[in-house]
């Protein structure tokens, strides 16, 4: 028999591991804090606050001194006729915190994203967003966006939905230049922007939900296209009415990247989940 040690064991393993993927990941997945269609006049949100401090072993009297504080905070009205939603995350690393010597930045990263959802019943919808984003693991100081589009509802039943979406969009980047000490490089492109999205219940105890991204737009500094996709996917394992236990995987693939960095990055993401 499992001792009840080693199962306390195991579940903070996995909890730990989920944690420390979600703080690379950057891709946000929109359609998890959309709300159900029949809800109306209806304020939500939800907050969270985490800080922690711990060391690890660099050399026997050299301790590495690590300090974490990572925020969320999400908030969504539900009218009538349209929805609005502002997404907030913010994660930061520092290491020997107590040593202006030695201290660094290991990872700086978050965003801040507002959406309205206008007509948001009929199959046809219209969408609006601003988006602010940094990630200085990646060398990223600022990306913001601006745009505009349509969602149409592809498939809207109890168990499955799908949805597209196609508009456009400013993006203004700021990257550090990691061949070239103290460089700025800026690029400010006019994109297409386009989702496809699907929840589907597989099962009683079973369910999934994705979104894939593709933005394209044309620099007259390379005089061809810049392309990125991504995308976000996890499965849910309901395991009693309490528990149940989460994958997930996204990524992001670049062909052009405005700097030398890693075309392909990707995190996968296991944990269990509380419910209330």
């Amino acid at each position: 028999m499992t001792s009840p040690k080693f199962t306390l064991t195991f579940l903070l393993i996995i909890l730990l591991i989920g944690t420390v993927t979600e703080l690379r990941a950057q891709i946000l997945n929109i359609e998890r804090a959309r709300i159900s269609q029949d809800t109306a006049n209806y304020l939500t949100g939800k907050a969270g606050v985490d800080f922690s401090m711990f060391n690890r072993n660099a050399g026997k009297n050299n301790p590495n001194n690590y300090l974490q504080f990572t925020f969320t905070g999400d908030l969504a009205y539900i009218s009538e006729k349209h929805s609005y939603l502002l997404l907030n995350y913010y994660n930061y690393l520092l290491v020997n915190y107590d040593s202006p010597e030695q201290r660094n930045t290991v990872a700086s990263t978050g965003y801040s994203h507002l959406r309205a959802n206008l007509l948001r019943k009929r199959k046809l919808s219209y969408e609006l967003f601003a988006q602010a984003q940094a990630d200085k693991a990646r060398g990223l100081e600022l990306r913001t966006l601006l745009g505009g589009g349509i969602r149409v509802a592809v498939l809207r039943s109890q168990d499955v939905s799908l949805y597209f979406g196609t508009g456009l969009m400013h993006e203004h980047e700021e990257w550090e230049n990691p061949e070239m000490d103290n460089e700025l490089v800026v690029a400010n492109l006019i994109k297409s922007t386009n989702y496809f999205s699907a929840k589907a219940k597989l099962s009683e105890t079973i369910s999934t939900e994705g979104i894939v991204y593709y933005q394209t737009g044309f620099d007259r500094k390379i005089d061809d296209f810049r392309n990125r996709v991504s995308g976000d996917v996890s499965l849910n394992f309901k395991l009693n009415d309490k528990f149940s236990f989460r994958t997930n995987f996204n990524c992001v693939f670049e062909d052009e990247p405005v700097v030398p960095v890693t075309r392909f990055v990707y995190a996968i993401t296991n944990g269990i989940r509380v419910n209330f």
